[in-house]
């Protein structure tokens, strides 16, 4: 009797060691994962000042709001699995970015721009692929095709952006072998959109910017990182063609368990 009892204490206690590894009866196991969730940037000069950039992610682990000194800044809607909008303000005025698909790729990104609630103009930005990547964006403005952006990749970071208007501005990108701090937020396909890189999965060494006229601004960053090579400081130095400082910045990152 004693023997019974035992093996049957034993079966519940798998069960129940069974059931906690499950987010539902019929969902896969749910592994957490660390997330950005606050920036810490302090620059300006000659007074240094402090800026917080807050994250927020939804029940899949994405991206929901960006909060920047105090204030909500992004709001990110997802249809099903699929990014639709980025919705941005500051002050008087918005952007709204909506995204449509072809073939589950994002095909074309319509971006309206509103100042005191009123529409004052937009852009559709239009994809063109290589394989899997995105490698050629038109910026379509009033008909015309206002802008053309090349990518370059090692991988699948982004080496290389080359922005082509009335002139040509080269960008060129150094990576290193750890974690970009959105290693596990990241996008399957750049967007153009934010001004963060959150497509490449690695860390940002350093970059150039060439302008047709000679001029070049140089940025090198210094990390330290995590035991789980995650950064959790950056120095960034930027500098011009010259060696003149172009600015200095400290960054800390802060992440959370999702």
């Amino acid at each position: 009797m004693k023997k019974q009892l035992t093996l049957l204490i034993v079966a519940v206690s798998l069960l129940l060691v069974t059931c906690k590894k499950k987010s539902g009866p019929d969902e896969p196991e749910q592994t957490p994962v660390k997330l950005l969730s606050r920036i810490i940037e302090v620059s300006g000069f000659p007074t240094p000042t402090t800026k917080f950039t807050i994250y927020t992610y939804d029940e899949k682990k994405r991206i929901s709001t960006i909060s920047w000194a105090g204030k909500e800044f992004a709001t990110y809607t997802y249809h099903g699995d699929e990014l639709f909008s980025i919705d941005t303000k500051f002050g008087n005025k918005r952007n709204l970015s909506e995204f449509s698909y072809a073939d589950g790729k994002p095909k074309q990104i319509v971006r309206k721009f509103y100042t005191d609630g009123e529409l004052k103009g937009g852009v559709t930005l239009g994809n063109i692929y290589t394989g899997d990547k995105i490698t050629e964006v038109h910026v379509n403005e009033s008909g015309t095709v206002a802008q053309k952006r090349f990518y370059r990749y090692a991988g699948d970071n982004i080496v290389g952006y080359d922005s082509q208007t009335d002139v040509f501005i080269i960008k060129e990108s150094t990576f290193g072998t750890k974690k970009s701090m959105y290693f596990n937020s990241r996008l399957k396909y750049i967007n153009g959109i934010e001004t963060f890189d959150r497509f490449s999965p690695n860390d940002l060494l350093a970059s150039v910017i060439k302008y047709p006229n000679g001029a070049e601004l140089r940025q090198k960053n210094t990390f330290t990182y995590d035991d789980d090579d995650f950064p959790v400081t950056l120095l960034t130095e930027a500098t011009f063609e010259s060696g003149e400082s172009a600015g200095t910045f400290r960054y800390t990152f802060e992440y959370k368990m999702y």
